[in-house]
């Protein structure tokens, strides 16, 4: 009985997952950021142009959507312009880390760090296995950091969401994106701090930047 109950199980998934996977997949952005901010922005200005340029080979579609024996059947439709939403929340991100995000340039200090983003990958796709599935969304950005006082600086980041599933309903895209776009983001921030830390002259007037040096050394 074990072995019938096992096998109409088996055909009931199979079923279902036939049926989702005929159907186009809406992926959404994340309704929030990082469950915990990081610190150490201190009030330093940054200006973050959005959105950022987007470079994607793909830009038609944001994945794949899989049947039971892993044929391509339908497509993962991005909801929004993933150039828009990343840009939107990294400088949420910020904010919630302590910084000054302004969009443009325009009032910005001297000192204040531009940030200017590009958008090279988001696909989201289900690799199917035997027993379950796992749905996994690739991003990968650049960040180009400059200065008027003349820092130039770039760096690459890429990301894997992964979550895995007997089946692979909308909801479970939606799930592997918000992991890998939390982790984007937390790469992002933390490289953001690490720049402005070797660089203290960023983003503040030099009145405050002896009070942020006596800040970041009785942290330590």
């Amino acid at each position: 009985m074990k072995t019938v109950g096992t096998w109409v199980l088996a055909t009931m998934l199979v079923v279902a997952v036939s049926g989702c996977a005929l159907v186009d997949v809406n992926v959404k952005p994340p309704g929030s950021g990082l469950k915990t901010p990081i610190p150490g922005g201190h009030q330093r200005q940054i200006v973050l142009i959005a959105p950022f340029t987007d470079a994607r080979d793909i830009k038609d579609r944001c994945g794949v959507q899989k049947g039971s024996f892993g044929d391509e059947t339908a497509k993962a439709v991005c909801v929004g312009d993933p150039a828009h939403w990343l840009a939107d929340l990294l400088a949420n991100e910020l904010r919630a880390s302590g910084f000054t995000v302004l969009r443009s340039p325009e009032g910005a200090k001297d000192s204040a760090l531009k940030v200017d983003g590009v958008l090279m990958k988001v696909f989201v796709e289900p690799v199917v296995g035997f027993w379950a599935t796992t749905v996994e969304s690739d991003f990968a950005v650049k960040l180009v950091a400059t200065s008027r006082t003349g820092l130039e600086a770039e760096r690459k980041f890429f990301t894997k969401g992964e979550i895995t599933s007997v089946i692979w309903p909308q909801g479970i895209f939606n799930d592997s994106v918000e992991d890998g776009v939390r982790s984007l983001l937390a790469r992002m921030v933390n490289a953001v701090i690490e720049l402005m830390n070797r660089y203290p002259e960023l983003g503040l007037e030099r009145a405050d930047r002896a009070r942020l040096a006596g800040q970041m050394e009785s942290a330590r």
